[in-house]
């Protein structure tokens, strides 16, 4: 509803005190600075505001301040301080609020990327979606503030949890594409994911940038805690875990593949796309193949009793056109997380910090405390350098000792 137009008088504090809400809006005009005027909504709130024409000759409005709290001169003042159009701020805060909400990833690429670019490309609907499920948390952020450092390392997450470098570097094509078609229609200034630290993953630079220098291994952190059981006795990391994996409340395809994970050193995504034809439970083996490998080359993994005893059963109950030995009982296809089930089988076992990924670290780390070389173990894990093998070297040194100790 539109303000009336007033009595124009001087405004005094004891004017305003008087004036009471009337259920409908009023509005008073100073006489004693042009464009004041004390507005009073419906409710009775009174409010200093400023009428004025713009430099274009539009009627604007700009609120000094509450009539509460602000004297008739300390209002007439803040007015007469004003530049020719105060409001002009506030207005160009509002259209690039508006912008910015056009810039997000999401709204450019269901607006006017797919209008303008995806929506008659051959490959368009296909780009659109592979967008929407790579750079997910992404979606809703401005694209002229967008960090390399988040894209960076969302794709790094991604990277560990065993997507393979070559649709890394496909699903960034895509987006830097999008970013730079909000370049060119001047939406944003310049695109800020060309940076050095968003480069296409080669399947050598993949591996190092993503291999920490984590090791966590069970009973790393036995020292420092103190669970008992119910005799009192102390029970430690791998005992819980072994229990609560054995434990029938342990779905059967979880048990199988963290058994197979511990006693393998296989990834993730390896186990998710293993098949049965790389396997050979008579020669005791399994193939890793390149294309299935984070680093783009095979490998050959010999097979203990319990990886052996796990395979057999899934063997059994495989069905006569089933060609991948895991898959989601729910969906009759791969697995693509174990989540929820993972997280409920560490907080049975009440092991803290232990990801499906340390099963890896496990796996190598008992081999090293066994005196297995490292040489060995960078094969098994399918390292491209010994050096990302080398972070287990400390578990080892009662091996430096004896080496050192034949030169006497």
């Amino acid at each position: 509803m539109e303000y009336g137009v007033g009595a124009q008088i001087k405004i005094t504090k004891q004017f305003i005190d008087e004036i009471t809400a009337n259920g409908e809006r009023q509005v008073f005009r100073d006489s004693e600075c042009k464009g004041l005027q004390l507005r009073v909504s419906p409710a009775g709130r009174k409010v200093w505001a400023y009428d004025y024409r713009d430099p274009a000759g539009k009627r604007q409005t700009f609120t000094v301040g509450d009539a509460d709290r602000v004297s008739p001169g300390e209002a007439r003042k803040k007015v007469r301080a004003l530049g020719e159009d105060p409001a002009a701020e506030k207005r160009a805060e509002k259209v690039e609020a508006a912008k910015a909400g056009s810039r997000t990833l999401r709204a450019y690429l269901e607006g006017r990327y797919w209008d303008d670019h995806l929506k008659r490309a051959r490959s368009g609907e296909a780009t659109k979606k592979r967008i929407l499920a790579a750079w997910a948390p992404l979606l809703d952020t401005d694209m002229a503030g967008l960090s390399v450092e988040k894209v960076a390392a969302h794709r790094l997450k991604r990277l560990d949890a065993g997507v393979k470098p070559q649709t890394l570097n496909r699903d960034r094509t895509a987006l830097l594409a999008l970013v730079n078609h909000a370049v060119d229609a001047r939406l944003i200034d310049r695109n800020p994911l060309d940076d050095s630290r968003f480069k296409p993953f080669t399947a050598r630079t993949a591996v190092r940038v993503s291999d920490d220098k984590r090791v966590r291994f069970l009973g790393q952190r036995d020292k420092d805690e103190d669970f008992r059981d119910e005799h009192g006795k102390k029970v430690g990391e791998r005992e819980r875990f072994t229990a609560a994996l054995a434990d029938s409340a342990t779905p059967d395809y979880l048990r199988r593949l963290v058994t197979l994970a511990l006693h393998t050193g296989m990834r993730r995504g390896e186990m998710f796309k293993l098949r049965w034809s790389e396997v050979s439970i008579e020669r005791g083996d399994l193939r890793v193949l390149g294309d299935t490998a984070k680093t783009g080359e095979g490998r050959v993994i010999p097979l203990n009793a319990q990886a052996l005893a796990v395979l057999r059963e899934l063997r059994e109950e495989k069905a006569p056109t089933q060609t991948l030995v895991f898959v989601n009982p729910d969906t009759d296809d791969a697995f693509t997380t174990l989540k929820r089930s993972w997280a409920s089988l560490v907080n049975r076992a009440k092991v803290a910090d232990f990801t499906l990924h340390d099963c890896r670290h496990d796996f190598a780390s008992r081999l090293v405390q066994a005196g297995v070389p490292l040489e060995v173990v960078r094969d098994l894990l399918g390292h491209s350098s010994i050096t990302l093998t080398e972070r287990y070297a400390h578990l080892a040194p009662h091996q430096a000792v004896s080496a050192v100790a034949k030169l006497v």
